[in-house]
């Protein structure tokens, strides 16, 4: 139907104005003709798996057993070649211009009409430098949003209270990255907070409108489709909340004295980052500081409350976590002290975060089985590319290593019995504390963390584009869960005797090979009353 009447609006216009006819027959015949080159080719690799596959997990296990040093290749669309462990160092340190992450993003959110995939270099600068150097900074603030962030999404809650979990977590960490991003009082507006949690689902519903056109049809048709337009309209109307901030923060850089060199919990810190990594021209551009922010704020408030919103299904599933992770919070309160807010609640002290290793270890066990993605470190081929085996991947190929394969293998060395104490559980099997005690033996102190990447860790990816804002999100990630462990409880939906049980966690939705929490579950909630100042 669509077609049908695209093509009669296009009549009609062809026939008003032949010349343009003209000129936008010969753009369409070069725009198809350039899609049938630029096709990839075929690949001789075996196939593993179907596209109609209800357990892509387990293709993907079976498809690194059956072909553990060669490539294979699977059904997902378009198809993804998986690459061999053994041939990880090889490919990633590749440059852009052999293997893209970028073009893969453009490609999968067909960015030329969206904008996703775009290199902006301004936005890696600012969180893999400055947003990284100053995490211990914004930590007092991140605790301070968090008890704020509760309060205004899930209420007095003074008795069980049934939430849906994944949309109010996605609220919290826009609260959580906003304080830092844009700053009070901007981050608590309503219309900012809508539009950056919203902004990932209007890239998913373009996306997908996109998509239904031919290629060669694309650019014309885009334009005019109602998700792309709305997902404009989150970029234009961050670009005007962001103007004042903008003004303010070029005001400041003019004076050098008053210029920001740290994070002091005041509105504009990020941006002032971010103008820092900009071309001189597009400094004073609102419309790109607003989808900087808007792209930053996808990447963040996305990622991050899947993470936690699988955390906490991991902790309501199985309740005997619950009080250890307590224990070790508290232990740590009275070994360091605290910090007090204004209202006399307890916030942990800056350098107290990183010996919180039975929960960094729960966070990164949780992770492991249910990650973003159960291949890690995609790229798609820029340029014919020959790897050491002499197979020749042509351009427009994608390929990545099978992450959750190398995760759930105790052939890998850190999943290995002879790696581990006795007793460590299967790594098919939830072991909320594996990384806390690898960390305990002598030597291991500092491997295992959940920011860790290396060939046997790979959720955050490793090599080139591993993630630069992996730091940030697991202090947000630690900020959420030691507010709802501290001053929460919580459990399954109905469980009133709390007996979880792992087969009534909500299920994980699979879609080809990424891996989603079950967004519309509900878990039960109630405060702790007046526990903040027990330790």
């Amino acid at each position: 139907m669509a077609y049908t009447a695209v093509s009669k609006d296009f009549k009609d216009f062809a026939m008003r104005s032949p010349l343009v006819l003209s000129v936008v027959s010969f753009l369409i015949v070069a725009a198809f003709v350039r899609y049938l080159l630029n096709r990839p080719k075929r690949l001789n690799l075996p196939l593993v798996g179907s596209p109609a596959s209800n357990d892509w997990a387990k293709d993907l296990i079976e498809g690194t057993l059956q072909y553990p040093d060669t490539p294979f290749s699977m059904p997902t669309s378009p198809p993804t070649v998986i690459l061999p462990i053994s041939m990880f160092d090889e490919v990633r340190y590749l440059p852009e211009k052999k293997a893209s992450f970028d073009k893969l993003v453009r490609e999968v959110f067909a960015g030329r009409h969206t904008g996703f995939g775009v290199s902006r270099p301004e936005i890696v600068a600012a969180v893999k430098v400055d947003l990284t150097r100053n995490i211990a900074r914004a930590l007092d603030g991140l605790q301070d949003e968090v008890k704020y962030a509760l309060d205004k999404e899930f209420g007095s809650c003074h008795d069980w209270t049934s939430i849906e979990v994944y949309g109010k977590l996605a609220r919290i960490v826009a609260l959580l990255s906003g304080r830092v991003f844009v700053g009070r009082p901007l981050s608590r507006e309503e219309e900012w907070i809508s539009s950056t949690t919203q902004f990932a689902a209007h890239a998913h519903l373009a996306r997908m409108a996109i998509v239904k056109w031919t290629s060669w049809l694309r650019p014309f048709v885009a334009p005019f489709l109602p998700e792309v337009q709305r997902l404009n309209q989150h970029k234009t109307r961050g670009a005007q909340l962001l103007t004042p901030l903008l003004k303010d923060c070029l005001a400041r850089a003019q004076d050098e004295k008053s210029g920001l060199k740290g994070y002091e919990d005041e509105q504009g810190t990020m941006i002032s980052w971010l103008l820092k990594h900009m071309a001189p021209k597009e400094r004073d551009d609102p419309l790109v500081l607003g989808i900087n922010q808007m792209m930053l704020s996808f990447a963040a408030i996305f990622t991050t409350s899947m993470a936690t919103c699988h955390a906490v299904y991991d902790l309501a599933c199985r309740p005997e976590y619950v009080e250890p992770l307590r224990k070790e919070i508290n232990e740590v309160l009275r070994e360091d002290g605290y910090d007090l807010d204004g209202e006399g609640l307890l916030k942990l002290k800056k350098t107290s975060m990183s010996k919180l290793r039975k929960l960094d270890s729960f966070i990164k066990e949780s992770q492991r089985l249910s990650p973003l993605a159960m291949i890690s470190n995609t790229r798609v081929v820029t340029s014919d590319l020959t790897l050491s085996t002499g197979l020749v991947l042509p351009k427009g190929t994608r390929f990545g290593v099978a992450s959750y394969a190398v995760h759930t293998s105790a052939d890998t060395t850190t999943y290995s019995p002879s790696y581990n104490s006795p007793g460590t559980k299967s790594p098919t099997e939830f072991d909320g504390f594996r990384f806390s005690n690898l960390r305990a033996m002598k030597g291991k102190e500092n491997k295992h963390q959940f920011v860790t990447t290396s060939p046997e860790s790979l959720n955050f990816g490793h090599g080139n584009h591993a993630c630069p804002g992996r730091f940030f999100a697991s202090n947000e990630i630690k900020v959420v869960l030691i507010e709802l462990l501290r001053n929460w409880e919580f459990r399954l939906k109905g469980d009133v005797e709390r007996k979880g049980g792992e087969e009534n966690r909500p299920k994980n939705g699979i879609q080809q090979l990424s891996v989603t929490p079950n967004m519309f579950a509900e878990l039960d909630f109630k405060r702790r009353e007046e526990v903040d100042l027990k330790l």
